[in-house]
């Protein structure tokens, strides 16, 4: 009874401190014209429009305007430590700072004009070691270091790069003589600082080799700027993976042997086939065994990319099968079992799934009222996306082909969206709300990489996976051809 007692009390206490708040406090002691804002940056996979899922998270915690109160005690339930980012902009100055905070932290962020903040409360000496320390990411410092984009040579800035790194590891070997910090902090300050300067490195040593030019790289110049990563890149604790530097340079270093093993090149559109992807899968659930969020993460990350990236079903079949044998329990096999599903009744010669969308005149059109014709659809993230390039093809096939353009924009509603569109034969625009974007999202498995659909005159698929193509999309003028029937 007595041990049972005891796993109950165990049990209760985890679930507390994974439900313990976190309290911070904005302020200022007069008001002031300034908005200050706090973000929460967390690293976790979420479905994300046109990418599949993404890998981290920025959710907004408070907005305050500072004209308007002058302060603000926001809290936010955390299970594990968090980089909380606190924005200011007023009187003509942006400044981003990351904050550390973890489950049951109470701290005080107090403005005194000109963004200039005070911590104080539980844990304040984290927020001010990184206050002095660190900016939001490394390309934050290129302009401090006297980085000059037109001038290939930036050897100073290599230089200051290297005495920053001394200068952060001398004040965190200070810091830790009068402060024990939790394993989380240590491993994110180690990442970022071990990270970002090789970065930086690499950064100035393509620029020197393409000497300001957009060529591509010579095999021995790109497998210098690989080395770097190779003999730089240190693996961390799992911590490290709140270092978006961390995380890039993890994934780029896992994906050199592979690409060293099956090159990219501009036929594939630089995209990793399904015998590379097959490969970096499989060489990260070896390499990162001992690293079980790590792991966890490129696994995810990879599976990703093969539903997403490669048209075909096989790769993303064979890997989720293995990725639900490793993780049983994982919250992301609905989403890729749901994500596969679509995709195999998305073949040549099925009917394309109806929609209804409201056009640029206030009329709700569905897909079924454009068949007669072939259509071309295109899938666009921004305004005016692929426009500039389809107006060869729009008047081409102007008689033929209906040209279709569907704004998917977040947030982005109908009044504002109609002033970018034009009225031009043979062309709808269709504006997607927040509602009709998730239906297209689960009808389309909509993706970023693969924008457009041809359609037959009777509504059936033709060719879904259709990438860009540059300066001209000879995919999608082969398919328009075989629509018409030419």
């Amino acid at each position: 009874m007595k041990k049972i007692t005891t796993l109950i009390f165990l049990l209760s206490s985890l679930l507390s401190f994974a439900q313990k708040n976190a309290t911070i406090t904005l302020t200022t002691p007069k008001p002031e014209q300034a908005i200050v804002s706090l973000v929460l940056e967390d690293v976790h996979f979420h479905p994300n429009l046109g990418i599949g899922l993404a890998d981290t998270k920025l959710e907004p915690l408070a907005m305050i305007d500072f004209k308007e109160k002058t302060s603000e005690r926001v809290s936010t339930a955390l299970s594990e430590p968090k980089i909380i980012r606190l924005q200011y902009s007023g009187g003509g100055v942006n400044k981003t700072w990351m904050l550390f905070i973890q489950p049951g932290d109470d701290l005080t962020a107090t403005f005194s004009g000109n963004a200039h903040v005070v911590f104080s409360g539980k844990n304040a000496a984290y927020q001010d070691f990184l206050k002095t320390y660190f900016l939001e990411n490394q390309y934050q410092y290129l302009p401090v270091f006297g980085y000059k984009p037109s001038q290939i040579d930036n050897k100073s800035v290599a230089q200051q790069s290297d005495s920053l790194q001394k200068v952060r590891q001398t004040a965190y070997a200070a810091f830790k003589t009068s402060n024990a910090p939790v394993p989380a902090f240590d491993a994110y300050v180690s990442a970022t600082t071990t990270t970002e300067p090789f970065v930086i490195h690499r950064l100035l040593q393509e620029k020197i080799m393409r000497r300001n030019r957009a060529k591509k790289l010579e095999s021995a110049q790109q497998k210098d700027l690989e080395d770097l990563t190779l003999n730089n890149f240190k693996l961390l604790p799992d911590d490290a993976l709140l270092s978006q530097s961390y995380r890039d340079e993890l994934r780029n270093w896992v994906l050199i042997p592979t690409t060293r093993k099956f090159p990219l090149d501009s036929a594939t559109r630089y995209e990793l086939s399904p015998k590379a992807i097959t490969d970096v899968y499989h060489f990260s659930k070896g390499k990162l065994q001992n690293h079980p969020k790590q792991q966890e993460y490129l696994l995810t990350y990879w599976l990703n990319y093969a539903a997403t990236a490669i048209p075909t079903l096989e790769t993303s079949q064979t890997l989720l099968a293995d990725y639900k044998t490793k993780y049983p329990k994982s919250e992301y096999t609905d989403y890729f079992t749901k994500l596969l599903e679509t995709k195999s009744k998305l073949t040549s010669g099925s009917v394309a799934p109806d929609f209804t969308l409201l056009d640029r005149d206030s009329a709700a059109v569905s897909l079924k009222q454009l068949t007669g014709k072939p259509t071309v659809m295109v899938f666009a993230f921004n305004i005016g996306a692929h426009e500039p390039g389809m107006k060869a093809m729009e008047t081409k096939y102007a008689d033929k082909v209906n040209f279709v353009y569907i704004t998917m924009i977040s947030g982005m509603s109908f009044q504002s969206w109609k002033p970018y569109t034009q009225a031009r034969n043979g062309v709808k625009h269709l504006w997607a709300s927040e509602e009709s974007t998730e239906l297209l999202k689960q009808k389309y498995a909509v993706d970023i990489r693969y924008p457009f659909i041809v359609l037959d005159a009777a509504g059936k698929i033709v060719d879904r996976w259709i990438p860009q193509e540059f300066p001209n999309n000879k995919t999608l003028e082969k398919d328009i051809m075989k629509a018409i029937g030419k």
